[in-house]
Formats: structure tokens, C-alpha cells, sequence
């Protein structure tokens, strides 16, 4: 595992920069969690979660099958990525991002993780998107102390575990997504994840964000 982990750190970490981008909507990161607490679906995706759910007999199946349909279905959004103008036009809300998704069936990091909450809560399961921060080719995190990363907790199986589907899709091959970042051991994903807020590490004695800034698999 550690070996793995140090392999995929120093993997060019460029794939892992573009999946930075566009987990903020709008410039004004502050208010950022209350809008997306407060704002309220205008469109169904409960069709689109019961098909992609069909066959699962447990939360457990119905989590991977969404983690699945998503990193098979929604590439990496490379247009959005490259220009700020669109940026602007789809990251005015949660809402519109989920719906410009499914339109282009394209996403950036933020993308992937409101849609997979989203038909997550379609089939009754309770997901978070999580905003934080990750590290660059360097090992270091950003000096201007901005999430610069989205990703997932769902509670499956009793309890909160952790996936990042953008990093999934940017480590997979011909085959398939990494299957490594979903449900992965919280003990693995603090070496390169971080989260905004603390409670989402989810491990035992959780570290501060300096700390993580020193750690070295």
C-alpha cells in the first residue's frame, strides 16, 4: 500500500491539478455552504438513480453502482477546465452544475462529487461533498490556503467512509476507473486528501492541516 500510494503521488500530478479546478462556485468561497445547503432541486435525476440502482441489493452496491455509472459515463470536462467564460455560466449553483453534467456529460472535480450526492440521496443514502485541499507535484499544498479539490463521504455500512471520483477517473486505464479511491482507508487518503473541515478525515486523531503539509508517505 505504501509503496502504491508513493507511485501514484509523484505521478505527474498534472492530472490531479486540472481536477482541482471548479469546486469553488463563484468568487466568494465564504458563502459557498450555505447556498448549496439552501438551494433545492428543480429538475429530477430520481429516474436516472433508481435505473442505475436497479440491481443492487444493498447501500454498499447502490454507492458503488453510482461511483461506477459516473466514471463510466462523465468524462473529465477539459472545455470547462480551459475557460474561465464557461466557468462562470455553469458554476452559479449546485443546481446548474448537476444539470450541466448530465447535458454535457462532462464534469470537473466539482461536477463529479454534487451529481454523485445527489443520486446518492435519490436512493436514500446520505452523502457530503467534501471541498479541500491536495497536495501538488512538490508535495506542497497551495500557498494561498484555498480548497483546491472536491470529493465524497457516504455512510454506508453503519459509518462515513471516503471517495474521490475525479481521482479515480485520472488514475484508471482502458478498463476502468481505480477502483483504490473508492471507500478508501481514511488512514491511505490523508496522505494526499485533506479536508476544509477536520471531521472529514475521518480518522481516529485527526491532524491539522500543517501537519498534513508535512507528511511524506
Amino acid at each position: 500500500m505504501r509503496k502504491r500510494l508513493i507511485i501514484i503521488f509523484f505521478l505527474g500530478f498534472a492530472v490531479n491539478s486540472i481536477g482541482q479546478i471548479g469546486s469553488i462556485i463563484g468568487k466568494d468561497h465564504s458563502n459557498e455552504k450555505s447556498f448549496f445547503h439552501s438551494n433545492k432541486a428543480t429538475f429530477s435525476t430520481a429516474k436516472l438513480a433508481s435505473s442505475i440502482t436497479k440491481n443492487a441489493t444493498s447501500d454498499k452496491e447502490r454507492v458503488f453502482a453510482i461511483y461506477k455509472w459516473i466514471a463510466s459515463n462523465i468524462s473529465y470536462d477539459n472545455e470547462l477546465r480551459l475557460s474561465p467564460k464557461l466557468q462562470k455560466k455553469i458554476y452559479i449553483s449546485e443546481e446548474n452544475v448537476i444539470k450541466k453534467v448530465l447535458e454535457r456529460k462532462m464534469a470537473l472535480c466539482g461536477g463529479y462529487a454534487f451529481l454523485f450526492t445527489r443520486l446518492c440521496a435519490d436512493v436514500g443514502i446520505s452523502a457530503e461533498v467534501v471541498h479541500g485541499f491536495t497536495k501538488d507535484y512538490s508535495g506542497k499544498v497551495q500557498k494561498n490556503m484555498q480548497p483546491n479539490h472536491t470529493w465524497n463521504a457516504v455512510f454506508v455500512n453503519g459509518q462515513w467512509q471516503l471517495l474521490d471520483i475525479t481521482w479515480a477517473i485520472s488514475y484508471g486505464n482502458g478498463n476502468g476507473p481505480d477502483d483504490f479511491w473508492f471507500l478508501t482507508n481514511p488512514a491511505d487518503f490523508i496522505y494526499t486528501h485533506y479536508p476544509e473541515s477536520q471531521r472529514w478525515t475521518l480518522i481516529k486523531n485527526s491532524i491539522s492541516l500543517t501537519e498534513f503539509q508535512k507528511i511524506i508517505k
